[in-house]
């Protein structure tokens, strides 16, 4: 990002906040490079478990309104928790080789298929980068639904 857009970014991201109706902790910015792997392992463990919403959603709400660092263990077990799951159970098996092939295994799919960053959404193969994309997805679902 250059100067000027990284200036602007922040600012946009707080506009797109308050259209939603979501609170973005200023705080957020000092994570930007911390570890995204261990929060999308344990993610891969509770959809596995049937329970990816309960910690997708309060996950998305601690890192981004609680700027908390997820790549944290103890952060990470206080969501999965929170998720009614096993902490000890998931975090094991987040770690485990087989979880972490999958991650490696799934983010080269993502790449071979064209995704840059997030969020990326496909409808067919078209693929829409980004939150502004998200009228155009719907109607491109309407479209291929009619």
């Amino acid at each position: 990002m250059g100067p000027r857009k990284q200036a602007n970014y922040f600012g946009d991201l707080l506009h797109w906040a308050e259209l939603s109706h979501v609170t973005i902790d200023p705080g957020v910015a000092d994570l930007r490079k911390t570890d995204a792997r261990p929060p999308l392992r344990v993610a891969m463990v509770a959809q596995e478990m049937g329970r990816f919403l309960e910690f997708h959603h309060p996950a998305y709400r601690a890192r981004w309104s609680g700027a908390r660092d997820l790549s944290q263990r103890e952060e990470l077990a206080r969501l999965v928790e929170g998720a009614g799951l096993d902490v000890e159970a998931v975090l094991a098996r987040a770690e485990s080789q087989e979880i972490d092939e999958r991650l490696d295994a799934q983010t080269r799919e993502a790449i071979d298929r064209g995704v840059f960053g997030v969020p990326t959404m496909f409808v067919g193969d078209e693929m829409f980068w980004g939150n502004d994309r998200f009228e155009l997805v719907r109607f491109y679902v309407q479209r291929a639904r009619a």
